[in-house]
This record gives structure tokens, sequence and C-alpha cells, in this order.
């Protein structure tokens, strides 16, 4: 009986020493390992970073990565950035819901430009309660000093990562000092005339460039859930395939919308001119308006003001005679009340403009009744004048 116990004792000793215990959190990391996954630890929590290179001349929609890096060294005040190309992150985010304190980010991402290529790292929260471990291996990659370029990261993104860090803050590094480059700013700018939406994707498709078998975005947190409760990172591979393509089109879209607000972009003059007048650029604004084809009445009016405030009265003039719009002759009445004393003449602009107002058709009646009582109390000012 002793012998048969004792062999029994020495079986479960050898079948506990060949077989060990394997925890769920190791074989899911082992999977992500397999995946080309680093398993980053911190405090009892871990998360995932996946990284990837590109060759600079590697093409991504049209354009070389190369081309990307040199278009950050742009003068146009929008896409300058004051900071070396390696601390400019592309960064993207996947999270659970679009608003609230409980929307989490599950997903993080950005390509960042190395010397001699470019660099996509992604950091993935594999359970919902390892936020600090990834939050303290993002922060701590990215430095102190960055500039973002998302879309539409500067009202959502970054905002969300900001609302995140406070339940981890007095774990992890404090917030580092950023600056935006939201590129959907400029995809408004640039082509809301010209396309009813300026998602992501409907910009890609506008250059040519439409995603098929894309995940859709809307389905992110549903994958996220159900990797949660099966702990398979195969279920969270579509999402990271199209989070992974949102960060390279920052890169290329950079380029691409950088590129329209040069010089030899003519097709879109206006818009690049109304963007130069809105950011305080008068002198390359009112180049533009010069430089203008087939200008609109809004360009011409703006190109007018420009000419008034450069002291270019006479080329202001003719172009708001040749308007004939309420505003052109409200600004020549001002200008014949004023500087030349033309009293005659400024009754005669406010008059006409007085006319343009009244067979004007608006479902705005308050705003154009409140415009009709601006232009009756001038006409009546400078009719006591006269007297």
């Amino acid at each position: 009986m002793k012998a048969k116990l004792s062999r029994l004792i020495k079986t479960k000793e050898t079948k506990e020493t060949n077989h060990p215990e394997v925890t769920p959190d190791e074989i899911e990391q082992q999977k992500w390992m397999e995946k080309g996954g680093e398993i980053l630890t911190f405090e009892g929590e871990w998360c995932v970073r996946l990284r990837k290179a590109y060759p600079l001349n590697d093409i991504y929609h049209d354009y070389a990565f190369i081309e990307a890096k040199e278009a950050m060294s742009s003068t146009h005040p929008f896409f300058t950035v004051d900071l070396s190309p390696e601390q400019v992150l592309f960064m993207d985010t996947e999270t659970t819901g679009l608003r609230g304190s409980g929307t989490s980010i599950f997903l993080i991402g950005f390509a960042r430009f190395q010397q001699d290529h470019l660099e996509m790292t992604q950091y993935v929260l594999p359970h919902p309660a390892f936020e600090t471990a990834f939050y303290y291996h993002f922060l701590n990659d990215i430095g102190d000093d960055v500039r973002f370029v998302t879309y539409n990261g500067k009202s959502f993104d970054w905002p969300q990562i900001k609302t995140r860090h406070t339940f981890v803050k007095t774990r992890v590094k404090q917030l580092p000092s950023v600056g935006h480059v939201d590129l959907l700013h400029a995809a408004r700018r640039l082509l809301k005339p010209k396309l009813d939406s300026v998602s992501l994707k409907a910009v890609e498709a506008y250059f040519g460039h439409e995603r098929t078998d894309d995940l859709p975005g809307f389905l992110a947190p549903m994958h996220y859930f159900q990797y949660v409760k099966e702990r398979n990172p195969d279920i969270l591979v579509p999402v990271l395939e199209h989070h992974h393509a949102d960060c390279l089109s920052l890169v290329s879209l950079y380029k691409r919308l950088s590129h329209l607000v040069d010089e030899e972009a003519n097709d879109f003059g206006e818009e690049r001119a109304h963007w130069l007048h809105d950011l305080g650029q008068q002198d390359h604004a009112l180049k533009e308006y010069n430089q203008l084809k087939n200008p609109s009445k809004k360009a011409k009016m703006r190109q007018a003001m420009l000419l008034k405030r450069a002291g270019r009265m006479e080329e202001a003039i003719s172009i708001l005679e040749k308007l004939q719009t309420i505003d052109a002759y409200v600004e020549l009445a001002k200008y014949t009340e004023h500087k030349t004393k033309e009293i005659e003449r400024a009754i005669q602009y406010t008059e006409r403009a007085i006319e343009l107002s009244e067979r004007k058709q608006t479902v705005l009646k308050q705003t154009a009744s409140r415009e009709q009582a601006e232009l009756a109390h001038r006409l009546a000012r400078l009719e006591r004048k006269r007297l």
C-alpha cells in the first residue's frame, strides 16, 4: 500500500512538472506575440504594442511617404509644424462609443517619421481594467512635446484621451504639451463646396482611393467587446487593419491637402484665398484673389476690402462699383460720405442698396428688416447732412 501511494505521488509530481498550469493571460499574450505584438507590463497590468516600419519611398495613395515628410516644411500657416518630424504623430483612436464618461479608448495608434522610415505603432487595451499600463506606455513613448495630425482629433480623440487620463493620472506621467493639425478643418475649407460629406472615407474616395472590404467604424466596439469576452486577438484583426489604414491615410492626406494650398493648385484658388483671408494672411490672400479667373461675388468683395485696407482705394472702388451688391453700395456710401465728402453720391449709393434690399427674397425676415432699417437710418442721416 505504501509503495502504491509513493508511485501515485511521483506520478502526480511528474504531471505537474511536465504540464505546469498556464494562466488565461499567458495564453492570450502568447497569441498576441504570434501576431508580432509586444507585451508591455506595468504594476500588474499589461497592454500590447504592435509596430511596423515602411521605407520612405513606399507609395501610399499615389504619394511616397518621403513626400509627406517634406511637406512638413510648408509655409502655409495651417500646415506648418514647429517641431522635428519625429515629434509629429499622425494619430487616431478607436473607442467603445462616441461620447460620455463611460466611453473608453481601446486602441491608440500613430504613424511617426524616423530618420529613414515611417513607423506605425498601435497600442491595444486587452481589458478595460488595464488602462494604467495602456496609458503609461503610450505617454512614455510619445514624449513630452508633440504635434498631432488627426482627422477630427482636436475635438474628439485628444479630449477623449484627456478624459480617460484623469482616471490614471496619479500613476502615470502628465499629458504632454501638444499642438494640432486637424485635417478635418482643411478638408472642410477646401472640399466642402465639392462634396456632400467630408468624412475621411468620403475624402479618400474623392481622391480616387475608396476602400473595399474595410470594417465600418461603427462595428469596432462590437468586435472589441467580443474580443474581451473570448480573449482571442483574431477578433480584433479587422479593427486593427481599419485603424492602421486610417493612420496611414492621415500621412497621405496631409500631403494631398497641403498640395492643394500650393500656388500651382489653381482649381482651389478661391477656397485657398478665403482660407488665407480668415487666417489673417492679408497679403497672401490678396495675391490669391488677384489671380482668380472667375471669382465669385464673395471673393470680389473680400478682394475690394483688402485693397481698401492696403490704401489702394481706386482699385477697390472699381471692383465695388462693378459688384452692384448691397454690401458694395454701403461701402461706397461710407467712402463718399466720410472721405470724399460727396453727400449726393453717398445718397445715391444708399438708395441703390435699399432698392436691392427690398427686392431681395429671403426667409430670414428679421434679418431683412434689420438690414432695411439700418439702410433707412443711413439715408435719413445723409439727407440731414444735405440740408
